[in-house]
């Protein structure tokens, strides 16, 4: 599931992440339909753009947290400090824009890995 202010980026990271297999539901900006198209999905991660018209994306981490506390959410931002920050604001990692495909390859899959290793399926007899 992503969420991005800038509709330029979010067709480019969408398109990115479609062709590498992975299946994109776009979040709106205003949140307000967050946690429903969170139930709705059952999205593996959340790439959280750190700007936000109406909350701070630190917020909306700690809401998405708050609600699926083992739902990774990673920090989409183009602060210089977000190395810093994203532990703070409840972020299980970041990627810095301008980011590389590469970059955010590596950060999704290693998300999606970890969740895996947290909440692994259920095997059959």
């Amino acid at each position: 599931m992503i969420q991005e202010a800038d509709e330029a980026t979010l067709d480019i990271v969408t398109t990115a992440l479609q062709m590498e297999g992975y299946q994109v539901c776009n979040l709106t900006d205003n949140n307000e339909n967050a946690l429903d198209m969170i139930r709705r999905y059952h999205p593996k991660m959340i790439l959280l753009d750190c700007w936000l018209r109406n909350n701070s994306a630190g917020q909306v981490s700690q809401w998405i947290k708050s609600h699926f506390p083992r739902l990774p959410v990673v920090a989409f931002s183009c602060d210089n400090q977000i190395e810093e920050k994203y532990r703070q604001f409840g972020f299980d990692d970041y990627v810095k824009k301008p980011f590389d495909l590469n970059v955010l390859y590596k950060v999704i899959k290693k998300q999606v890995r970890k969740r895996k290793r947290l909440h692994p399926v259920a095997q059959s007899a």
